[in-house]
């Protein structure tokens, strides 16, 4: 066809968008991996522990963290930062990392965090809420085999709605 044929067609299955009238959400997507020059999983973990001024909500199958979040996620307990981090009760095909999580999850209890047990089912969910302000959701466990082996992508919003949306539906798995 001709040139009026083919933008005819363009613009029936590619149709302008008024964005002016859209919501806009600033996303960030940060990816990882074992041929990534740095952490990016731990480190984009890590700067959003530190930044809390109020609460932390994780949520990961299991619970294998490095030093420094570890740290992290205490030092932020022990300053008055609300910490709660949620986790699979029962074991999956990777038992040994399941096991090991129970070992880090009582450390960060000592320092003032509220661990809680997912029972109703499957759990998979990998996300961190901050101050109900910021978050991210993506692929990567807190545990150190996404910090360092996985190829792992997490999306962080920076949105207040989705953060508050995010907080309510930990809380609704509280449920």
């Amino acid at each position: 066809g001709n040139i009026d044929d083919i933008a005819k067609t363009i613009q029936t299955y590619f149709p302008k968008v008024d964005i002016s009238r859209l919501p806009i959400t600033p996303v960030q997507i940060t990816l990882g991996g074992p041929d990534s020059q740095w952490k990016a999983m731990q480190q984009l973990y890590f700067f959003m522990i530190i930044t809390a001024e109020r609460k932390v909500q994780i949520q990961s199958p299991f619970f294998v963290p490095d030093e420094s979040l570890l740290e992290a996620i205490k030092a932020a307990a022990l300053s008055g930062v609300q910490v709660e981090i949620m986790v699979s009760k029962h074991g999956t095909l990777l038992e040994l990392a399941h096991r090991a999580s129970f070992t880090y999850l009582a450390d960060v209890v000592r320092s003032g965090a509220k661990v809680y047990l997912y029972n109703k089912g499957y759990f998979h969910s990998k996300t961190i809420n901050i101050d109900s302000q910021v978050c991210a959701i993506g692929t990567a466990n807190f545990d150190i085999r996404s910090f360092s082996i996985n190829y792992e992508a997490m999306a962080v919003l920076y949105d207040k709605d989705l953060a508050v949306e995010l907080a309510a539906d930990f809380e609704n798995d509280l449920k």
